[in-house]
């Protein structure tokens, strides 16, 4: 079972995202904001975070940039879930590092492409480092 880390602002937004990840068989944890999602993406240590942009306190941009210079969630692949379409906003996350990223409202079974697509990448990227790690002993 895989663990998702949902950071939304709205809660109805992450009561979806749950019960669609649920349903596919995900342990999913909660943040109500990007200061809570820093918190509990370090304490948690979730396989695939999905990240709005657009909340209080702290932006989604600005969390992905803390998470991807952080030795200790560098490696978590994280999707982009907004309600921005906005293209600066996507290409910004991109150069941060996102894995993903998907607009709101989204399309049916488009959440649990992207993440079981994820979680194959971590599946693979785990793979490898464990054979090079066996090549290297």
């Amino acid at each position: 079972m895989s663990k998702i880390l949902v950071v939304d602002d709205h809660e109805e937004i992450r009561d979806a995202l749950a019960a669609l990840l649920e349903e596919e068989g995900h342990d999913v944890i909660h943040a109500e904001n990007g200061v809570r999602g820093l918190e509990r993406a370090v304490q948690d240590s979730p396989d695939v975070i999905l990240l709005d942009i657009a909340m209080p306190q702290m932006d989604g941009l600005e969390v992905l940039q803390k998470l991807k210079s952080n030795v200790e969630t560098e490696n978590v692949a994280v999707i982009m879930v907004t309600a921005q379409g906005d293209r600066h906003a996507m290409v910004r996350a991109v150069q941060l590092g996102t894995r993903d990223y998907i607009t709101k409202p989204w399309e049916t079974g488009e959440v649990e492409m992207c993440v079981n697509w994820a979680l194959k990448a971590k599946a693979r990227a785990d793979t490898a480092h464990g054979l090079n790690a066996q090549k290297s002993a």
